[in-house]
């Protein structure tokens, strides 16, 4: 697989994958074969070092780590240690050992530029397009990073995906649309290399209820800090769903940020193995016309922590081998599974019992008053219970249909409500105009029948003629 970014954009992202800079070759082989096979010159070494230590004095997010650094490079080069490097895709990979000697940043990296080769005997626009074609081909297999997403026996929810990548709002309210009615959630980030900041605050804001602050990157250039607060998703939130991560020690920079909040908010249990350890979001700097470097310049905070997990990496709470951890994954999940199932089935019958104690207490009303005094009883309790999440649009619904025969004026006005917190639906507006009509109030019939049809004509709803066609008809009723 290869990502996404091109190590030439020069741009500032969160998290790189420990191996990017091997999967950045990979694709600049596949490329170009020449600039890796281009051969050097003990010049070329001695400038290139003295350039990286100038780009580290200037960035890196520790000054005094980028003295250390600097000053090991320089006698590396003194101690003959590149001598034997005579090609630079291998003198690429000697410069990121060395630079990470230190402090084991695994985000520093060194890797040749990616420069599309051009055959003299070919039309070089034909080169450019068959470029194209392959980083257009190999970004539709990226998927946006995600791999997998099934519903497991029991109703546990299973994602996997390998790249927090940018702009992937669309692709996660898809996938997290499908999870939406399961009863835990196991999220596989085992081979997940990290990404962008914002992905990572957009899907762990789907377990989240806002406000509430779950990262902070501080910035050594112009002192400059940014937050990363709880946000609104397109989809359905999951505040208190059972939720389990998977870990390995590729799980890197941005997964471990994400496995990092759910665990210090005390949301997730994680199961697998300690991550890979680095905190530090950088970019892509430019070294020379041959090779370039991602240089960490900004560092992960924590609210509650005050820390992050370079170097030492996020340790689950469940630790286990590669060949358990997904088998330890879905046994906890079923078990927090059927806990979530028994705690919403207790608080649906409290909510129902509630319910029908405030329908007991209702008489028949005699003037507006009492209607009003009514359904603003009932209006209290129904909106519970959507509010729950616990009672769908059809599910209060089904509980007016009970009154229908019995007392239809209680039907009414939960049904009134139902529309009523139910704005946008064209259904809840049919029924609630049905129950109306049936009450002998076909003037106010009318009225939420035409409702319905304008909400239906606006949503494009499937079953627009229909609704027309049942309005219609009570239009010309005698």
């Amino acid at each position: 697989m290869k990502n996404k970014l091109s190590p030439t954009e020069n741009r500032l992202f969160y998290f790189n994958h420990p191996f990017i800079f091997l999967l950045l070759f990979s694709f600049a082989f596949i490329v170009n074969t020449n600039a890796q096979q281009k051969t050097i010159n003990e010049k070329f070494k001695k400038e290139t070092v003295l350039k990286m230590d100038s780009l580290l004095q200037k960035n890196y997010i520790f000054p005094d780590k980028a003295k250390l650094i600097g000053n090991h490079l320089k006698n590396s080069v003194k101690e003959g240690k590149f001598k034997k490097y005579d090609l630079l895709d291998s003198f690429a990979v000697a410069l990121t050992k060395e630079v990470r000697f230190i402090n084991n940043d695994k985000h520093l990296g060194i890797w040749p530029k990616f420069i599309p080769a051009i055959n003299e005997k070919k039309d070089p626009n034909k080169d450019s397009y068959e470029v194209y074609l392959h980083n257009y081909t190999e970004n539709r297999k990226l998927a946006n990073g995600f791999r997998e997403v099934k519903i497991i026996d029991g109703n546990i929810g299973y994602l996997k995906f390998d790249f927090f990548i940018h702009e992937t709002k669309q692709t996660i309210d898809s996938y997290m649309h499908l999870l939406a009615n399961t009863d835990a959630i196991i999220i596989d980030l085992r081979t997940n290399g990290g990404g962008s900041p914002k992905t990572v605050q957009y899907l762990c804001s789907y377990f989240f209820k806002a406000p509430l602050l779950l990262n902070t990157l501080y910035f050594r250039k112009d002192n400059f800090t940014e937050e990363f607060w709880v946000k609104d998703v397109n989809g359905k939130k999951m505040l208190d769903i059972p939720l389990f991560i998977l870990t390995s020690p590729k799980t890197f920079s941005g997964a471990e940020e994400f496995s990092y909040n759910m665990q210090t908010q005390k949301r997730a249990t994680l199961i697998g193995e300690t991550t890979g350890g680095g905190a530090n979001p950088g970019e892509v700097l430019e070294i020379n016309n041959l090779l370039e470097m991602f240089v960490p310049n900004g560092t992960g905070i924590n609210p509650i922590t005050k820390t992050n997990w370079e170097g030492i990496g996020v340790i689950p709470e469940y630790k286990t081998t590669p060949e358990v951890a997904y088998d330890k994954a879905i046994e906890l999940a079923q078990k927090g599974a059927e806990g979530y199932r028994n705690k919403n089935a207790a608080e649906s019958k409290k909510l129902y019992q509630e319910l029908q104690t405030a329908i007991a207490q209702q008489t028949k009303p005699v003037n507006e008053a009492d209607t009003a005094k009514m359904d603003q009883q009932l209006f209290d309790v129904v909106k519970k219970l959507t509010e729950s999440d616990l009672y769908k649009e059809d599910d209060i619904v089904a509980v007016a249909s009970q009154y229908e025969k019995t007392k239809p004026y209680i039907a009414e006005s939960i049904l009134k409500s139902n529309s009523e917190l139910h704005p946008n639906s064209p259904i809840a507006f049919l029924k609630y105009g049905d129950i109306l009509e049936q009450n002998g109030k076909k003037t106010n019939a009318i009225a939420v029948l035409k409702k319905s049809v304008e909400i239906a004509a606006e949503i494009k709803a499937p079953y627009l003629e229909g609704l027309k066609a049942r309005y219609e008809s009570l239009l010309n009723k005698n």
